[in-house]
């Protein structure tokens, strides 16, 4: 029986052409991947200013991104962010408008969320550079947010434009995008030890956020997709409770709150897909989590 678009991983079916050569359909998307570069261009660059704001003497505070940091340097923290998370945005609605001028119409989102991993990827170039505030961030915090936005961009024109043959390689690279900001994001927000009031809203924004993304390669309803996102996001920031109370070291703590992560964003992501979990995955996803978190308890 088949499935219903409100349900499991159905996908609208793709156009298989419009009848436009090869060199018409790379002059449509040249524009469309430049606005992606420039995007990602201008996050860094802005990333390098306020790794200079940050920059100053090695200290050991309670809390080590406010440190060198003031009101000025998280004002414009917070517009960066913004800037990342619309432009990325923007250039995911000018690419769809390109394929849809080549007769390659994508499917349509449920819920817009092409600027999500841009915006935590962001956020945690601007937490690295004012965590370590010394000269490697002038290179190392762009790089966050450059890769961090284009291989978004780059990761989701992937998603949407494979092929059945290319299909798993794709899906691979976007979970990979994902869980390589995941784990950048939450380590640098344990790493800080933040007060349990901010530790806990921040934890649950990323991890929900990036759970919006990943359910991106399944068709949900609007509501239901944002309600298995907070709920995703809530179960990781019950795990920084366990965390914090564990007294993990440095960044291992964000290891164990990737583990919480992949388990609960692939558990919920293998439940939008299919009426039902299937054993297999709850093998995979709760076998694979445990080992990795033996092997972590073990070095910390």
């Amino acid at each position: 029986m088949g499935a219903s678009p409100g349900e499991t991983g159905w996908l609208p079916v793709r156009p298989t052409g419009s009848g436009k050569s090869v060199r018409e359909v790379n002059h449509l998307n040249q524009p469309t991947f430049s606005q992606g570069i420039v995007v990602s261009a201008s996050v860094a660059l802005a990333v390098f200013v306020l790794a200079f704001l940050a920059y100053g003497e090695q200290t050991d505070p309670d809390i080590p991104a406010t440190a060198t940091t003031d009101a000025l340097y998280w004002g414009l923290a917070v517009v960066v962010i913004v800037i990342a998370g619309y432009g990325a945005q923007f250039a995911e609605r000018s690419a769809a408008v390109a394929a849809v001028a080549v007769g390659h119409t994508r499917p349509r989102a449920t819920v817009a969320s092409a600027w999500a991993v841009p915006a935590v990827a962001t956020l945690t170039a601007v937490l690295l550079v004012a965590t370590y505030h010394n000269r490697w961030m002038f290179a190392i915090g762009p790089v966050v947010a450059f890769f961090g936005t284009a291989g978004s961009l780059l990761s989701r024109d992937l998603l949407d434009d494979a092929a059945d043959t290319t299909h798993r390689a794709a899906t691979t690279i976007h979970t990979l995008v994902i869980h390589v900001a995941a784990f950048l994001s939450l380590g640098i927000i344990y790493y800080n030890k933040f007060p349990q009031w901010l530790g806990l809203p921040l934890v649950g924004l990323v991890a929900g956020v990036l759970v919006l993304e990943t359910l991106e390669r399944a068709s949900l309803m609007p509501m239901k997709r944002i309600g298995y996102a907070a709920l995703g996001g809530i179960a990781v920031a019950e795990a920084l409770i366990a965390v914090n109370w564990w007294q993990a070291h440095g960044w291992t703590g964000g290891a164990i709150l990737l583990v919480a992560f992949y388990l609960a964003a692939g558990v919920i992501l293998a439940r939008s897909q299919r009426l039902t979990i299937r054993s297999r995955d709850l093998v995979e996803f709760g076998l694979v989590s445990l080992v990795a978190l033996v092997i972590l308890a073990a070095a910390a």
